[in-house]
């Protein structure tokens, strides 16, 4: 564990998504273009060390590897507790 004083730090974090296609029409897509993160740190301690946290706490977060590259989601789902293959319908709502 590293540590370090940080009178404060304050993240500010952006992500920009477009979706294009309809929910109706069963077309709807999205995409995330990409994430900012600003980082700002209040502290006495020496550069080296608060870039070190940074970049620890960079390689530690799950978010931030999930997001920067392509990963395999399996997904599932039920309907009343028996398993329910939503590829076997179309995208587009029956009403």
């Amino acid at each position: 564990m590293l540590s370090a004083d940080l009178k404060s730090i304050k993240i500010r974090v952006r992500a920009s998504w477009h979706s294009h296609g309809s929910v109706l029409a069963g077309t709807i897509e999205s995409a995330c273009n990409g994430v900012e993160v600003d980082v700002d740190v209040m502290s006495d301690e020496s550069p080296a060390l608060v870039a070190a946290l940074i970049q620890n706490a960079r390689g530690g977060c799950y978010a931030e590897a999930a997001l920067s590259q392509a990963v395999k989601v399996d997904a599932r789902a039920r309907l009343n507790g028996d398993e329910l293959e939503v590829s076997k319908y179309p995208k587009k709502p029956p009403r």
